[in-house]
């Protein structure tokens, strides 16, 4: 069993060698349990850098998946209707679960096969390919990786655009309603520059707890002050359609999916646990976390529909208008969506940094950083570029999250059990079933999407 020291680094989801004689990196040693764990899966013992504890894992998973999206939610509803809205929230929220479930688990799998202490989400889809019983599948390993990356890339960095526009968007709504500077939208992204990079630099991801922790209290605060203005004065239920145009459906699921969807940051925080396999299971760290979600979402969505119908916006909290405590609610959420900037920015990074990190010494981290700079610059360019929140929420969602929450975890999980199953097996027609939902997601929700862009510049 080896006993080189390893640490886990959530920019570049990859062990690095750390100097036995560093005096700045704090190790801490593997739990007996974990220990034993390994060794009875043929792994090596690893130590590792921060290690995360369940309830930060918590936190992390519900920060990933409870951002922007719950405030959309309400927009979502009026694209669907009040019932399906309901129903089509449950789905998408045990279809996200479960293909979570599903990366996790295939990515133990594979670990366990290669000896690997872990591995992240692109590198699970690759080495399935690789390592699957049927070989013909393995040509198109370099292929299927290549296009994870992309669509990982696209998601995460999309979602990040999303978050400065959020904020600048609050920020407008309350500067406004005082000084009255009629400055562009533009303005107000700028302005947010600074503090998105003061949060997104931040590289360790125990380092990110504390903004997790933060945004999560913020964001729960911020949401109780909703309901309570969501609550107010509500209009009989029947006064709201139970289900909206067919042609509306995509965005309705895109919002949803754009909300909930965080499997690209899954495995990052999986593999930063002190003890990883209390992530599944039930009650497990996903588990638990995504009951939240999905009730947080439903309870959002069905009150900010039933309250403001039509005229709900991107952000529920935009709805509020301009009293006192509505500006504090769009503040303390803008400031939740802050910090959560920097976990989001992983995932892009990771794409990122292992495309160019050959060009720096290893010995210098200050490579790192100059990626990352750009990285937090290009979000802020990209969101002056294009400044509509609600159709660049349903285009993030209907591309990036239907392929990497739907399409890659189905593809990886027929592969490594193709030599047992058959065409007539359940888990084959279940993961048929998902790559159907993923083309139907990604072509109808791309077209609605792209042409409210459209529509809204003109």
């Amino acid at each position: 069993m080896s006993t080189n020291k390893i640490g886990l680094d959530p920019g570049s989801n990859r062990s690095l060698n750390i100097n036995n004689t560093s005096s700045t990196i704090e190790l801490v040693k593997c739990s007996t349990t974990k220990e034993k764990e390994l060794e009875s899966q043929g792994q090596e013992v690893q130590e590792k850098v921060h290690p995360t504890s369940d309830l930060d894992a918590l936190l992390h998973v519900v920060k990933s998946s409870l951002g922007t999206g719950v405030l959309a939610i309400a927009d979502g509803f009026k694209n669907a209707g009040m019932v399906v809205g309901l129903v089509g929230t449950i789905i998408v929220g045990i279809l996200c679960a479960h293909c979570t479930y599903v990366m996790v688990k295939c990515s133990q799998e594979m670990c366990k096969q290669l000896n690997k202490p872990f591995l992240g989400y692109t590198e699970t889809v690759e080495v399935t390919m690789q390592h699957c019983a049927n070989k013909k599948f393995s040509k198109y390993a370099g292929f299927i990786k290549k296009s994870v990356e992309a669509f990982m890339f696209f998601t995460y960095y999309g979602v990040n655009t999303v978050y400065i526009l959020l904020v600048a968007e609050s920020l407008k709504e309350i500067m406004e309603s005082h000084l009255q500077l009629g400055w562009s939208i533009r303005m107000y992204i700028l302005m947010c520059a600074i503090p998105f990079f003061m949060v997104g630099i931040v590289r360790n991801m125990k380092y990110l707890v504390p903004f997790s922790a933060l945004a999560n209290v913020l964001l729960f605060f911020g949401l109780c002050l909703t309901f309570y203005y969501m609550c107010q004065d509500l209009p009989p239920i029947d006064s709201r359609p139970a289900y909206a145009p067919l042609s509306k459906l995509p965005l309705f699921f895109s919002t949803v999916l754009f909300g909930m969807e965080g499997i690209g940051t899954m495995l990052p925080i999986e593999n930063s646990m002190k003890t990883p396999r209390h992530f599944l299971g039930c009650p497990g760290v996903l588990n638990i976390a995504m009951s939240v979600v999905v009730t947080l979402f439903l309870l959002v969505g069905f009150f900010g529909y039933l309250k403001y119908g039509d005229e709900a916006k991107g952000s529920i909290t935009l709805n509020l208008g301009q009293e006192k405590l509505a500006e504090t609610v769009k503040g303390l959420v803008a400031a939740a969506i802050l910090f959560s900037y920097g976990l989001q920015l992983a995932a892009s990074m990771d794409v990122i940094w292992k495309r160019v990190e050959h060009k720096f010494s290893k010995e210098n981290e200050r490579g790192y950083y100059i990626v990352r700079s750009i990285m937090i610059l290009g979000t802020v360019i990209l969101a002056i570029a294009v400044p509509n929140l609600a159709p660049v929420i349903s285009l993030i969602g209907a591309v990036g999250f239907s392929m990497c929450g739907f399409f890659y975890p189905a593809i990886c999980e027929t592969v490594l059990y193709w030599d047992q199953i058959g065409w007539t097996s359940f888990l084959m027609w279940k993961n048929l079933a998902l790559v159907v939902v993923t083309v139907i997601a990604l072509t109808s929700g791309t077209v609605t999407a792209m042409s409210d862009i459209i529509d809204s510049y003109q």
